[in-house]
């Protein structure tokens, strides 16, 4: 199942550079890959506001919806147990960045430039990036769409993909690292 899952991510990746080189040719400028001013610190802002929604996120998550977010990661355990390697590279590099070049970095910054701008762009391809992730509980497809809103935000915020898909990678290693350490509950 991974290496299906990385197959498509590689293919994904390929196909939105070759589409991005197709409008205007500079395959960077069209999917906002540049280098952020002010890097370094850029990062740790982003790091640091999404560390607070997740907090806020998952607080709301676990008050109202306790068993969700066990139920939301159970089935990822027996994958991450036995090809946890091979998951961190798939879930924690490859798919935030086939989902970030094609979501925010194609998708995206072409429906921006329409009548949509980018907050209708930015809710359309929200909702298409949470569509990816259905099976998930009620409160993990909120959960979801909110995270998508924030990297949505962050590009718009940082004029960069580099940054979204910064912090989209770090939040996926998590989990994978958290999966293979920590028990969940019964």
């Amino acid at each position: 199942m991974l290496r299906t899952l990385a197959l498509w991510q590689v293919l994904t990746i390929a196909l939105t550079l070759m589409a991005a080189g197709l409008f205007g040719g500079k395959v960077l400028e069209v999917l906002a890959l540049h280098r952020p001013a002010g890097s370094l610190l850029v990062y740790l802002e982003a790091i640091g506001l999404m560390i607070l929604m997740q907090v806020a996120v998952s607080g709301v998550q676990y008050a109202f919806f306790p068993n969700d977010m066990y139920t939301d990661l159970r089935p990822l355990l027996g994958i991450f147990d036995d090809q946890w390697l091979l998951a961190l590279l798939v879930v924690g590099i490859g798919a935030p960045l086939s989902e970030e070049l094609l979501f925010r970095g194609f998708l995206l910054s072409a429906l921006a430039r329409s009548q949509l701008g980018f907050a209708g762009g930015t809710i359309i391809t929200t909702t298409w990036w949470t569509l990816l992730h259905w099976g998930y509980s009620a409160a993990g497809i909120v959960e979801v769409f909110l995270i998508g809103l924030f990297l949505s935000w962050l590009l718009w915020r940082t004029g960069s993909l580099r940054v979204p898909i910064f912090c989209h990678a770090l939040y996926n290693s998590l989990i994978v690292v958290f999966l293979r350490h920590v028990p969940l509950p019964p």
